[in-house]
């Protein structure tokens, strides 16, 4: 009982995670599950150190329940529409076969002052539901936007230019997706949390504007920053949510998209983990730091 299992490696998120999460200590081997081994993505994670397990087929409940054997924590970085049957899936394996913890695709806002009422969000908190019902302790980490990815939902690049909701002075956490697992590391040997609770972890903290001007001074651009009435926004969203739900990908997103930056500018703090967070003393990369790694372009 002193392995640590990871689904979801191969994904944006869970490559992120995985390069820091392989220094966890304590765990003998490190597993990491894959649909297909001879994939590049699968060999990227054997070189950082990953044990692969192939599983061609996750809703396979005799597969899952033998590769979670001998585990002592979960950690799940799915996504997609089939995040939260797999996820409940792995819970009732991993419950079966003994795991201690479970640590499953959260990993953004907090949900439990954000609210769940998106879809998205929805989903994240059916599966934390469903392992309280199983009796598995969980950790939930949260993260607020990724750092080195949000932008591309939020800016128009090609025309340098962002719409913020409200007057853009919100402040929120922003985190490096590879910073999470080098702290996530750090918390699994952390005794208060071996029965599971929450974990915030927060690169920097800045306002939407501040934000913008430090994306730009990093790609030595100037960002044109309109605003948006945060009613008039949420019921854009309201709207493009409608089509979402009927099979619109793009609308869904766009949804999304504005659900995320709205909120903030309508009282919502669950994207604030200045006052809860905890990075076991790692020095995390700052949105500066991030903007000028190249990840948004030069």
């Amino acid at each position: 009982m002193s392995s640590l299992v990871m689904f979801g490696a191969t994904g944006g998120l869970g490559m992120e995670v995985a390069k820091g999460l392989v220094a966890a200590e304590g765990f003998e081997p490190k597993r990491s599950v894959v649909r297909d081994a001879s994939s590049d993505k699968a060999k990227k994670l054997q070189a950082m150190g990953w044990t692969l397990v192939e599983v061609k087929d996750l809703t396979d409940p005799a597969a899952l329940e033998a590769v979670v054997q001998g585990a002592k924590v979960v950690v799940s970085t799915l996504s997609g529409n089939d995040m939260v049957p797999i996820e409940t899936s792995i819970i009732h394996a991993s419950k079966k076969a003994g795991v201690t913890l479970f640590v499953p695709s959260q990993f953004g806002v907090d949900y439990t002052r954000w609210g769940s009422e998106f879809p998205f969000l929805a989903g994240k908190k059916a599966v934390l539901d469903a392992a309280e019902k199983e009796g598995l302790p969980t950790l939930s980490v949260f993260a607020g936007f990724f750092s080195d990815w949000i932008f591309e939902l939020f800016c128009d690049f090609e025309n340098s230019k962002v719409t913020w909701i409200g007057d853009g002075n919100d402040k929120v956490t922003w985190t490096r997706r590879s910073d999470i697992g080098y702290v996530l590391a750090k918390a699994l040997a952390d005794p208060e949390l071996s029965n599971g609770g929450t974990l915030g972890i927060q690169g920097d903290f800045q306002s939407f504007n501040d934000a913008t001007k430090i994306l730009g001074d990093a790609l030595g651009k100037e960002f044109t920053i309109e605003y948006m009435d945060p009613n008039e926004a949420k019921k854009q969203e309201d709207e493009l949510l409608k089509n979402g739900l009927k099979g619109d990908l793009g609308a869904f997103f766009g949804s999304f998209k504005l659900h995320l930056m709205g909120e903030p500018a309508r009282g919502n703090n669950g994207c604030d983990l200045s006052m809860s967070f905890n990075n076991y003393g790692i020095e995390l990369q700052t949105l500066e730091d991030v903007c000028k790694s190249g990840v948004y372009g030069s």
